[in-house]
């Protein structure tokens, strides 16, 4: 189980094919550990389906996306799903300093997947760069993954840790 003080993110990315990855992360400020603990791929399903899907798995969580996927983005909106205000900068050169942020989390233990995410696992294993470029199509989930972890520092907690506590007494005024 996730801690409920880490903040969550989730993201989406729209391929041209109508294939829609999106994923579900959460973070740890203090051990800046990301944890990948949902995906989800819809292949070429309607846009009801897809709002569903995503809004049953916390619609009250920040959702990433690219400026191209602006229609799905107000789609989702429409549906009660929390998107942010503004896009992901989804251009290459961005694209390279995510994936090389993300290979290096992996590397280092402070990017973890859940097992039972299997298919963000089986996209990762196919993932391979084009001579030094990204691949551009065909990883829905790996892009998803670019625009939630680019647009971290809007993830947000579900649970604080801190209770509310006053430092005066309570008093009744007769």
């Amino acid at each position: 189980m996730i801690d409920p003080t880490w903040k969550r993110i989730a993201g989406f990315h729209l391929e041209d094919d109508g294939t829609l990855g999106a994923v579900w992360l959460a973070h740890d400020d203090i051990s800046s550990i990301v944890h990948l603990y949902d995906a989800a791929l819809f292949t070429r399903e309607v846009p009801a389906v897809i709002c569903t899907g995503i809004a049953a798995r916390g619609r009250h969580l920040p959702m990433a996306w690219r400026k191209k996927d602006e229609a799905m983005s107000e789609k989702l909106d429409e549906a009660g799903v929390y998107m942010l205000p503004d896009p992901s900068a989804d251009d290459p050169a961005m694209a390279e300093v995510i994936s090389r942020d993300i290979w290096q989390r992996l590397r280092t233990g402070q990017f973890r997947v859940e097992k039972r995410v299997g298919e963000w696992l089986e996209e990762y294993r196919k993932f391979y760069r084009d001579g030094q470029a990204i691949p551009k199509a065909g990883f829905p989930l790996m892009a998803a993954t670019r625009h939630a972890i680019e647009m971290l520092p809007y993830a947000t907690a579900e649970y604080s840790g801190r209770k509310s506590m006053s430092n005066h007494p309570t008093m009744s005024i007769v």
